[in-house]
């Protein structure tokens, strides 16, 4: 379509429009260096550098209009004025390649912890009513689009990003699900997106690098469930969760279903049992009892599995629809994952990287383990430096010993990581550091003894490690079986 029918059409208010706007548009890029002849330029505010700054190099390229939230001078092209043009980017996008979400079931789930178990349980409960190549899921760890999977580059594309893969599709989602972050919502990430159902797991420290305090951070998820939400769509919300008591509390309690122990809880958490096979819990809700078992492992995943129980009945799924979601699936890599060993003690690979996920994980492995319970963690560098001390205490409080060591350093110096984790760290608490992280796992496996179990956190599903802004082959998992096998042979 041409550029004027494509603003107008979009319902963006326009602060001001100078030039020529039949130009025939046939894509929309945020990023110049990505420009085409015929795609338009919006630029985005970065976090370092304005998309201003690109304009003339995308109109170098081809673009044949800017959208911008400035005033231009001196362009060959047609400029377009609005004042958010972050938001913008999914509502163009999804007007240019005629997307009609009301035919599609949409699930967007967010929270500290949880998510990405949530996203592939939400997954399997639409794949039972609608045709695999049809339900699609973007997440930390994959992106789904019909047959094809690929490779993670953020926990939430960029709404229009998602607009330009369904556009080019053979054929349409008949069901989505994704992660919604908390930055992506602060950035306006999401804009044009409308869910059937927005979930919410619970909120604990984590990215205070980006938002700076908890409230700044609440308010940027408290956002999916007042201004993405379909007409029709449905709030589900973990009231066990002091954040989510207060959301429910802050929105009302119209189009919400409520989950955990609470006894006014829509979903009521009645009992519930965990080992290393799964758990089962036993919930209450509008339809009467019922009990539901899964192959995944830890007191954590009985509400990973009511916010689908809840989330099923917001969709009109069945008791038996829901059933078949949680048989359908083992294990989310790099969640509560046990590696395939012949050994007499166990290993778990788990992405816990907050101190409730690192507490959480090893609380779970510490109610399941006979023998001593071992963990090798990190940080993460150039992220929340104030949450290291704290996972530090988490550690010793529920562990035997601990080998601290990298996760990813990113641009900082490994030990200066260590050294603000081991602020936190006991002075009586057994410890050991090992800055190589293969050489931590090597350790551990090496100091492990019958019934132990030992927990490698931090970076779980990731095959990589990234040091001053290379990142190197490196899997937890792959390392330990490597590991295992080489001394074994000894």
């Amino acid at each position: 379509m041409v550029l004027s029918e494509l603003v107008d059409k979009s319902g963006i208010a326009v602060v001001c429009r100078n030039g020529d706007e039949n130009q025939i548009v046939t894509d929309i890029c945020y990023d110049s260096r990505k420009v085409i002849p015929g795609a338009v330029y919006v630029a985005v505010p970065g976090t370092k550098v304005h998309g201003d700054a690109f304009i003339k190099d995308a109109v170098a390229r081809g673009a044949i209009g800017v959208i911008t939230e400035n005033p231009q001078t001196d362009l060959t092209v047609p400029w377009i004025q609005i004042r958010n043009t972050r938001n913008a980017l999914g509502v163009l996008g999804k007007v240019l390649w005629g997307i009609n979400d009301s035919k599609m079931t949409l699930v967007g789930v967010t929270g500290t912890n949880g998510k990405t178990t949530v996203t592939h349980l939400f997954k399997e409960l639409l794949l039972q009513k609608i045709d695999k190549k049809a339900v699609w899921m973007f997440g930390t760890i994959n992106y789904h689009t019909g047959e094809k999977i690929q490779v993670a580059s953020h926990t939430t594309p960029e709404a229009l990003d998602i607009f330009r893969y369904i556009g080019n599709s053979d054929s349409c989602p008949e069901g989505l699900v994704m992660e919604v972050s908390s930055h992506s919502l602060a950035l306006d990430r999401i804009g044009g997106m409308t869910y059937d159902c927005a979930v919410w797991t619970n909120l604990t420290q984590d990215h205070l690098d980006f938002h700076q305090n908890m409230e700044n951070y609440y308010q940027s998820k408290k956002r999916l469930f007042t201004e993405y939400l379909k007409p029709q769509g449905c709030r589900v919300i973990n009231i066990d969760d002091p954040w989510g008591k207060r959301l429910l509390g802050e929105i009302g309690g119209e189009k919400c279903i409520t989950y955990g122990l609470a006894e006014d809880a829509t979903v009521r958490i009645l009992s519930y049992t965990c080992d290393w096979d799964g758990c089962t819990v036993e919930v209450l809700s509008p339809g009467g009892r019922d009990t539901f078992k899964s192959r995944l492992r830890g007191f954590f995943n009985v509400y990973n599995m009511c916010a689908l129980i809840a989330g099923g009945y917001s969709l009109g799924m069945t008791s038996s629809e829901i059933t078949g979601a949680f048989n359908s699936i083992k294990t989310v890599p790099g969640r509560m994952d046990r590696v395939e060993i012949d050994a007499p003690y166990s290993v778990i690979v788990d992405y816990a990287h907050t101190p409730d996920a690192l507490l959480n994980i090893l609380k779970t492995s510490q109610s399941l383990t006979r023998g001593r319970l071992l963990c090798v963690f990190g940080c993460g560098g150039d992220r929340d430096k104030t949450k290291r001390p704290v996972m530090a205490g988490v550690v010793a409080e529920n562990c035997d010993e601990a080998i601290i060591t990298s996760d990813n350093p990113r641009s900082e110096k490994p030990q200066k990581i260590i050294d603000d984790i081991l602020e936190g760290i006991p002075l009586d608490f057994p410890y050991r550091v090992v800055v190589d992280r293969r050489e931590a796992i090597k350790t551990a496996l090496s100091m492990a003894r019958k019934d132990d179990c030992i927990v490698i956190a931090g970076k779980g599903h990731e095959d990589y490690q990234e040091i001053q802004g290379v990142r190197h082959h490196f899997n937890d998992k792959e390392v330990v079986v490597e590991l295992y096998n080489q001394m074994e042979k000894l």
